[in-house]
């Protein structure tokens, strides 16, 4: 019988399983050399040539590392694993073929294989959750004895903190480069792509320019409406001027209601930062739909491309004068 079931056909501790693995976004992610490194313990302890950790998603099988055996994604409904996570318990069997939960498997029937030691211990997060597992395994008959199955849970206790501990570092340096009213890029994120971006131009790759924002009368906004709709105009405008960019730029908030765009292209002397701002300067063609009803509201610009011996700050500075000059030239009130 098939382990797969429509997402409205689960249960909520399934549902809340599914939600727990993917919440740490750890599917499908390069190999990690922790894991790899506690795979070859599990085979280590167990004394077998196989060893894996098995994530169950909803309807498939995703190794996260492997020893003696490259990683792979199967059917949720051919993986021995999938048994092994309906329970806290380590799974062991000396002999798969003879015992009643596997010996219809395809890994166990010679159909993909012929396992017969077969000993799984859950991977399980700390609201309990049972992601997967650290299995090893051998096309031979074995015994285990109790001290290798503790061990064993206590390589898979480990894989589990791992997991989060990957996750959690993932989180802080999302957090650490984004800024927490838009989610967009901070200046950090943006002075470092930026580094990055003008040395590719010294070594005759493609050319960085910048395009610098500021809002235009923003604090009339905030002053006729409040904070509160100032903070709603600033991630509204942030949300049109992403759907403005390409995928390779990068839209980065610096402070206050000051943009920038980092734009790259092959050839400096083309027209990419130009057209840009055409694009950017059309998003504030219409109002912005806000809590308060819809406001207008511009915005001053000005680019400048790289030139050799440009740093972040140098790149910037001239955009940042490119746009002063703009607002001024517009005759718009200076804050």
């Amino acid at each position: 019988m098939s382990t797969m079931r429509a997402a409205g056909d689960m249960g909520p501790a399934e549902l809340s399983r599914l939600a727990a693995l993917h919440s740490l976004d750890v599917l499908d992610q390069p190999r990690s050399y922790q894991l790899d490194t506690l795979a070859r313990l599990a085979a280590f302890v167990c004394g077998t040539p196989t060893a894996m950790v098995n994530l169950i998603d909803a309807d498939r099988q995703v190794a996260a590392a492997a020893y003696g055996c490259e990683p792979s994604v199967v059917s949720r409904q051919d993986a021995m694993c999938n048994i092994s996570i309906q329970s806290l318990d380590v799974s062991y069997t000396a002999d798969a073929a003879a015992d009643d939960r596997w010996s219809d498997n395809p890994y166990v029937t010679g159909i993909l294989d012929e396992v017969r030691l077969y000993a799984a211990a859950p991977l399980i997060l700390g609201g309990g959750e049972v992601i997967g597992t650290v299995c090893a395994f051998s096309g031979e008959r074995q015994e285990l004895t109790r001290l290798q199955l503790e061990r064993l849970r206590d390589i898979a206790d480990q894989a589990a903190l791992v997991l989060q501990l990957r996750d959690d570092a993932a989180r802080l340096g999302h957090a650490a480069t984004r800024d927490h009213l838009t989610g967009l890029p901070n200046r950090a994120l943006l002075t470092e792509t930026l580094t990055m971006a003008l040395a590719k131009h010294q070594r005759g790759a493609a050319t960085p320019a910048v395009i610098f924002l500021d809002l235009d009368r923003f604090k009339a906004v905030n002053d006729t409406h409040g904070h509160a709709v100032g903070d709603e105009l600033l991630r509204a405008v942030a949300q049109r001027l992403l759907e403005r960019v390409r995928a390779t730029d990068l839209l980065a908030r610096l402070s206050g209601d000051e943009l920038v765009v980092l734009t790259e292209s092959a050839d400096g002397t083309d027209r990419g930062p130009e057209v840009l701002l055409g694009r950017l300067r059309r998003a504030f063609d219409e109002p912005f739909e806000l809590s308060c009803g819809p406001v207008p509201v511009g915005a001053s610009m000005g680019s400048a491309t790289a030139v050799a011996g440009d740093t972040p700050a140098t790149l910037l500075a001239r955009a940042d004068a490119a746009m002063y000059q703009a607002k001024h030239g517009a005759d718009l009130p200076l804050r």
